[in-house]
């Protein structure tokens, strides 16, 4: 139970950190409207920011066989996940320029032909966010546990 409990409360900060981040960036990219569904793109790219970083945590969580790894990190952990989101980053920017799924808009600086702000995007907010869901998910246990 408590596992579930932990990857909830890193669903829901991590939507909230993405979701600011898309909506304040997506002036940066163009194209990307034939993407437009029911749901406006940046809420897409919210979902799939979530679904990779608890891909990436379920993996790491996975390869440790312990399930709640995250609630005993160390730096290096920390940076672990910032460079396997950099990697992530790369990856779904590389694989929209190859599908042509968006463009960047002359506003978007680069490095190496990807856009910053998705770089920067999940190199912070991946280990942010786990950063961050571990201070509240031991809040709310600690605050239960007291009621």
């Amino acid at each position: 139970m408590r596992a579930i409990f932990l990857y909830a409360v890193l669903s829901v900060v991590s939507f909230l950190l993405h979701l600011v981040w898309e909506k304040l960036h997506i002036v940066l990219y163009t194209g990307y409207e034939t993407l437009e569904g029911a749901l406006p793109v940046y809420l897409y790219a919210t979902i799939g920011d979530v679904f990779y970083t608890l891909l990436v945590v379920l993996t790491i969580a996975f390869v440790r066989r312990n399930i709640t790894w995250i609630m005993n990190l160390r730096i290096r952990d920390y940076a672990t996940l910032a460079l396997v989101g950099l990697v992530v980053a790369i990856f779904v920017e590389g694989k929209a320029r190859v599908y042509g799924r968006w463009e960047y808009t002359d506003a978007m600086p680069t490095l190496w032909g990807f856009g910053l702000s998705p770089l920067i995007q999940m190199t912070v907010l991946l280990p942010l966010s786990v950063y961050i869901s571990v201070v509240v998910a031991r809040w709310i246990q600690g605050y239960n546990s007291t009621s």
